[in-house]
């Protein structure tokens, strides 16, 4: 098992903290007007544990690089700097709590987290309190509301800190929203191509999990983060951004259900447009492209997604995507030499990476 270098754990207890905060005063404020708005809030809290924290990590420790790099003291506790590194970590959680609440009602979703997803639950309570409606659009209207919910947090969270931060925080929100528009498109058009799987990925994971948190760190900064020191995160972590995603496919198709966290399988079965998928569809007989155009039929059978595992392994797909990762990793601890951090930082997110290459859930 893959272990969580410990810088990881140290930016996401600081993270988790301030998560937990904001939501308990939340909490308090709305109960006293109504248990209802605290049952909303709690579900919010439920949803926002247990994530890897990689966005916070990449933006802490690159904050932390730029602060050192300007003679600021990362050790100073209570510091208006480190505490807007804080929140800014936390605001990127709430951004991916929003982003998964919504992603799970798009894909039909039973799981996250290893626990239940909200509109699940939300509709097994319509039903087991005897309320009226139909519990799918009941379910799915709550998972939605709460989502947004923690969009606004996350929202508030990063406001008034930095105009260079805010403003990379509203370009990652687009490029979030679209990237899952293309994704969503592609696997309705069930046409799997390298190009738009790179794509998708660039949008969905490089970016967002690794590129824009690193740059958010980096304007944080005492000075500010110049377009030389954007450049050089974005060539160090487009890579691992896309190293990310790969290792995510693999997961999602080839992972264990109880350390991934959600069903595998389901990849599949939504018609996921990813590269491993292409790859095969590059490479397959004739026998093997009829079960490769079974994905996206959403009643696939386990013996089916079993058959599909195997094409994957056949073509030589699964390794390929192993090869890529392994120089996707390999080009950007180069490029992590051109960070104009100190060594020690420079080896942690050097680390980070290896983590999400290697990872598995």
């Amino acid at each position: 098992m893959t272990q969580a270098p410990p810088e990881l754990a140290y930016a996401g207890d600081l993270v988790d903290s301030r998560v937990l905060e904001v939501l308990a005063a939340e909490r308090a404020r709305w109960k006293s007007v109504d248990d209802r708005l605290d049952d909303a809030i709690a579900e919010l809290v439920r949803m926002s544990r247990g994530g890897k924290r990689l966005r916070a990590a990449f933006c802490y420790w690159t904050w932390a690089g730029s602060h050192d790099a300007a003679g600021g003291d990362i050790d100073d506790v209570d510091g208006p700097e480190r505490i807007a590194a804080i929140d800014a970590g936390a605001a990127f959680e709430l951004l991916q709590t929003f982003a998964l609440i919504h992603d799970d009602v798009m894909d039909d979703a039973d799981q996250r987290r290893s626990e239940p997803t909200i509109h699940t639950v939300a509709a097994q309570q319509l039903e087991a309190g005897g309320l009226i409606g139909e519990p799918r659009r009941f379910g799915e209207g709550v998972a939605i509301l709460i989502g947004d919910l923690s969009h606004v947090y996350a929202d508030r969270l990063i406001s008034g800190r930095s105009e260079q931060a805010q403003s990379i925080w509203d370009e990652l929100r687009i490029e979030l929203n679209l990237g899952q528009y293309l994704d969503m498109r592609a696997a309705a058009e069930i046409q799997p191509d390298q190009t738009t799987a790179r794509r998708v990925a660039t949008f969905k994971t490089a970016l967002y999990t690794i590129v824009r948190p690193m740059q958010v760190g980096a304007a944080l900064g005492c000075e500010g983060a110049t377009p030389d020191l954007l450049a050089a995160i974005d060539t160090f972590g487009r890579p691992v951004g896309q190293a990310f995603q790969l290792r995510d496919d693999l997961l999602g198709v080839v992972g264990e259900r109880d350390r991934v966290g959600k069903p595998v399988g389901d990849d599949l079965r939504e018609g996921k447009a990813t590269e491993l998928v292409a790859i095969a569809s590059d490479r397959a007989t004739e026998a093997q492209q009829k079960l490769l155009a079974t994905i996206g039929e959403r009643d696939l059978s386990d013996a089916q997604i079993v058959s599909i595992v195997d094409v994957l392994e056949e073509t030589g797909a699964i390794r390929a995507v192993e090869d890529r990762i392994d120089k996707l990793v390999e080009t950007a601890a180069l490029a992590a030499d051109d960070l104009p951090f100190d060594r020690g930082i420079r080896e942690t997110l050097v680390s980070l990476a290896n983590y999400v290459a290697a990872r598995n859930h």
